[in-house]
């Protein structure tokens, strides 16, 4: 029998956590089952000689893939190149699996045929490794331990990439390719296979750990705000997927325009944050105006209060919403 699980971990100078990460999938039952890709983006630590040591100890289930650093999105297209299992699950270098559900969880891919296996994951705190919140993929627990439509309209609430195990041939049948050299990758990477998506089945024990709190991670706010170019490239590139969404039912649609919704409320954040600054109040009012024009649907598939408030009050009030929000952030 072929691998079940192709487990990709992009590593970047990630010699302080890769142990953890690797160690936690190393269950004895299931190392026939899953293949652990450890993608090597051109590392000046020791990641690539930690990892060569795991790949000498389980040569059957770890593979080493070095390459040139080209960001998080070719780590993944690395290991969407070189997967053989048959559901395929990105792990951060810097994060972990819930190693006591793994059992559990192959079992599962095993049974199942769905086209994605959504599963809830845990938010680790970094260092103390408290539990800052446990995420849900469904907010309704009537879904687990269910298959839902996604044709149908049925998986309303947006899949994250910790939440998500995706059957391999999806990916590589449709030639999902993330955009290199930037950050922000995520949001594409949980779009793009969705127009050829049509089953999901839920399952609710929490498989992934995402660290949070660790300096220098891209969502943390201050670094937002020094590479919003960036952010506002990738939204731009799912903007141009979207423009070009083969046929498919209005349901199907309109979960792309939430998964897409996010990003927005991404780079509204970015925006509310640096609210105080003239230019940035004019710059948020002409790209909010020129959305609302060019992509209505996406730019309301959004429900926060306050991008609502903001739009109303002609984006009079975005002081006061980057005050607001460096005091719940304590930046």
């Amino acid at each position: 029998m072929g691998k079940i699980l192709s487990i990709t971990i992009p590593s970047y100078n990630v010699e302080k956590y890769i142990d953890k990460c690797v160690q936690s999938m190393l269950v004895d039952s299931i190392l026939d089952d899953i293949e652990i890709l450890i993608v090597n983006d051109g590392s000046k630590d020791s990641t690539p000689e930690i990892a060569k040591g795991y790949v000498a100890k389980y040569p059957q289930t770890v593979r080493l893939i070095d390459k040139e650093n080209g960001g998080h999105g070719s780590t993944i297209n690395a290991g969407i190149r070189e997967a053989t299992g048959k559901y395929f699950k990105v792990v951060d270098g810097d994060d972990w699996l819930n190693t006591e559900n793994l059992e559990h969880f192959i079992a599962l891919l095993k049974e199942h045929e769905e086209d994605v296996i959504a599963s809830d994951y845990l938010c680790i705190r970094d260092e103390t490794y408290d539990i800052i919140a446990e995420k849900r993929v469904s907010s309704d627990d009537s879904f687990y331990g269910t298959v839902r439509d996604m044709n149908k309209g049925e998986v309303k609430e947006v899949i994250k990439m910790h939440g998500l195990t995706i059957r391999t041939m999806i990916l590589k049948e449709n030639n999902i390719n993330i955009d290199e050299h930037c950050f922000y990758v995520d949001a594409e990477y949980i779009a793009y296979p969705m127009p050829f998506v049509s089953s999901v089945y839920y399952d609710d024990e929490y498989i992934y750990m995402y660290r949070l709190g660790r300096n220098g991670q891209s969502m943390d706010i201050r670094s937002m705000q020094r590479n919003r170019a960036m952010h506002m490239k990738v939204l731009n590139a799912i903007l141009a997927f979207y423009d070009k969404l083969p046929e498919m039912t209005d349901e199907k649609k309109s979960y792309i325009e939430k998964v897409i919704g996010q990003m927005v409320e991404n780079q509204f954040q970015i925006y509310i944050s640096m609210g105080t600054d003239k230019e940035i109040q004019k710059e948020t009012a002409a790209w909010d105006k020129a959305l609302l024009k060019s992509h209505p649907r996406v730019a309301n598939a959004i429900n926060k209060k306050s991008i609502t408030l903001l739009r109303k009050t002609n984006y009079s009030i975005l002081p006061i919403g980057s005050f607001v929000l460096k005091l719940v952030k304590g930046y």
